[in-house]
């Protein structure tokens, strides 16, 4: 009797809770860190920061034009647009900011169990982007989607740096289908690299590597351990 009605205490707490969080949310009151755009006034709810708002908005417009979240990320550094983390804009922030419910003024709130759907709370704060707007963002993921999915197979696709500036190299080709041409190339810098000579490069890379491992493990791997060996006895 007592563990059940232990777990029936429990049980009615857990509610309580869930309930109360529920009403702070539908009263602005939002959990977490404060989503980039916004700030939390004196009364802890979500309000729209001026200095930032136009930043957001920028970035869905970007992106309903086409621009990757890498893309946009390169031209708000480019700016020098501050961020909203402490290290440069990167597309996994920009990703953070289309996917975010929260700038059509709605909360998402994820369940711990992954299992579960999570739970939608509409217009608790005010918007910095329309309802329209960010539908339009979500279908466009799937424009960009097809844009990308290239029938060329990019081997080095966003694992190449421009040697003078330092961003991420895109990758783009030429050709029909029977003869494609694919390079990596800098927006700002304006250079690019052609994926074979890329290839030919690594691959000699690769082999000195492989021959100087064989030869570590030919010649000075038995020296090292029968110099072991002997310190051991």
């Amino acid at each position: 009797m007592l563990t059940v009605l232990s777990q029936l205490e429990i049980e009615i707490v857990s509610e309580r809770t869930k309930f109360g969080l529920g009403g702070a949310i539908k009263a602005g009151h939002i959990p977490g860190p404060c989503p980039f755009g916004y700030y939390r006034d004196s009364d802890k709810t979500i309000k729209v920061d001026i200095s930032t708002k136009d930043i957001v908005i920028r970035i869905y417009q970007l992106y309903l034009e086409g621009k990757s979240y890498q893309q946009i990320a390169n031209i708000l550094n480019d700016e020098n647009v501050p961020s909203p983390v402490k290290s440069k804009w990167g597309d996994s922030t920009i990703e953070k900011i289309i996917n975010n419910r929260i700038y059509m003024g709605d909360f998402e709130r994820y369940k711990k169990d992954k299992d579960r759907e999570s739970e939608i709370y509409m217009n608790v704060v005010p918007p910095i982007i329309s309802r329209a707007m960010w539908e339009d963002t979500q279908n466009q993921k799937g424009k960009n989607q097809r844009s990308y999915s290239r029938h060329r197979v990019y081997i080095f696709f966003q694992k190449l740096i421009c040697p003078k500036c330092g961003k991420i190299m895109t990758g783009k080709g030429t050709g029909g289908k029977k003869t494609k041409y694919m390079y990596y190339t800098c927006e700002k810098c304006k250079i690019y690299f052609n994926e074979d000579d890329i290839e030919e490069i690594l691959i000699d890379y690769i082999l000195d590597f492989i021959e100087y491992d064989y030869q570590v493990n030919k010649f000075f791997y038995p020296l090292l351990s029968e110099k072991k060996d002997n310190e051991a006895n």
